[in-house]
């Protein structure tokens, strides 16, 4: 996969993230407003299930928003995330939450996440918001080995992700969204057989009032699963699959699972 960025050539999402964090900020930052929310309905699942949550990785936390959540009801966490500036607008807001005691950040490769972390142990791993499924098979099969390293026996790993089951009957070839300043166009396409969609992103950036100039226009491939496939997945990896409940932004949280947009999906290390 190749990415096109102003001229410059980029083989990852990584790449993205390291060298233009700037256009994913503000679809990370609107959401801030529903953390709270979305960190309520993760711990009730894993409370439902009786798992210890003294201490949690976040994996890939962006700009913090789950992480500080959980810091403000007594948790203590570690986010990581691979884009510096993320990591350095997650530390000021924990300081302002009140929270930067419970709450540390890290930038850290999820591909080295175990050599990362070395000695380090958690009850448990959350990653949430689709961040995951970035890479090939076997680089994302070596990141959940990775991830059992460094939880506790008996601990959870919590993933927050697309449903490739809706996103089948459901597929729309392109989307549309506003930011403040900047527009998203979204051109699609769903290989059926690998389960990965390939997007480009176009984003105009607001001049005036009716005026939109070219900021960038990037290509972005992700993995997608079904549930049966996540059981399957993790299992050959170390984990036994728990539970699975209708992700977040889910209105009715006794839809089934397969009508579901999106899919929370909590599994046991072995």
């Amino acid at each position: 996969m190749l990415v096109h960025v102003k001229g410059e050539l980029m083989n990852h999402w990584t790449d993205l993230f390291k060298e233009h964090p700037e256009l994913f900020f503000d679809a990370l930052d609107e959401r801030v407003a529903q953390a709270g929310i979305e960190v309520d309905f993760l711990l009730k699942c894993l409370h439902k299930h009786r798992f210890k949550m003294q201490s949690v990785l976040d994996l890939n936390c962006g700009i913090g928003r789950h992480s500080i959540e959980l810091g403000k009801r007594g948790i203590t966490v570690l986010g990581t995330d691979l884009s510096t500036d993320y990591i350095d607008i997650a530390k000021k807001r924990a300081k302002n939450e009140g929270v930067a005691k419970r709450v540390r950040l890290k930038v850290a490769d999820m591909r080295k996440i175990a050599s990362s972390l070395r000695g380090q142990r958690f009850d448990g791993i959350i990653n949430l918001f689709t961040s995951f499924g970035y890479y090939d098979d076997d680089t994302n099969n070596d990141i959940l080995r990775q991830c059992g390293s460094l939880v506790r026996p008996k601990g959870f790993f919590a993933l927050e992700i697309m449903n490739r089951d809706w996103l089948v009957r459901n597929f729309q070839p392109r989307g549309f969204t506003r930011y403040k300043g900047l527009i998203l166009l979204e051109d699609r396409k769903f290989d059926i057989e690998t389960s990965r969609v390939q997007a480009t992103w176009t984003f105009l950036k607001q001049q005036s009032e009716k005026q939109f100039v070219l900021e960038k226009q990037v290509t972005i491939d992700t993995r997608l699963w079904s549930l049966h496939e996540l059981v399957e997945t993790f299992r050959k990896n170390g984990w036994k699959f728990q539970a699975a409940y209708p992700g977040f932004g889910s209105q009715d949280k006794n839809v089934a699972l397969t009508e579901a947009q999106r899919l929370l999906f909590i599994a046991r290390k072995k």
